[in-house]
């Protein structure tokens, strides 16, 4: 009986080893998912960092324009801000006044 048992736990070391092979591979694939995981969050930071980095500077330049609307709308001589808004963005002109475009201008 002895020698039945030698031969029966030589498969057994085999059955253990490819056991302990499935757990590290098992484990190296975990530890692999959680680095990759890991990777892609830290990617996703920096470029949401970017983002609101961005942002804030679009604020910081969107107060500065609306200081200087406040500033010009303060200012006593507003009217002369509209009219130059109204003759420049939307083509107004003054009741009788003869407005000429350069059509070479482009050219």
């Amino acid at each position: 009986m002895a020698v039945r048992n030698i031969n029966e736990a030589k498969p057994k070391k085999k059955k253990f080893r490819k056991v302990h092979f499935l757990w590290i591979i098992l484990v190296l694939g975990a530890v692999v998912f959680v680095f990759a995981s890991l990777a892609q969050n830290f990617i996703e930071y920096g470029q949401l960092k970017d983002e609101i980095n961005d942002i804030n500077q679009e604020i910081t330049e969107l107060d500065k324009e609306s200081n200087e609307i406040q500033a010009i709308l303060d200012d006593e001589t507003h009217d002369e801000y509209f009219e130059k808004i109204a003759r420049e963005e939307y083509g107004y002109c003054k009741p009788g006044e003869k407005v000429y475009y350069n059509s070479s201008f482009g050219e």
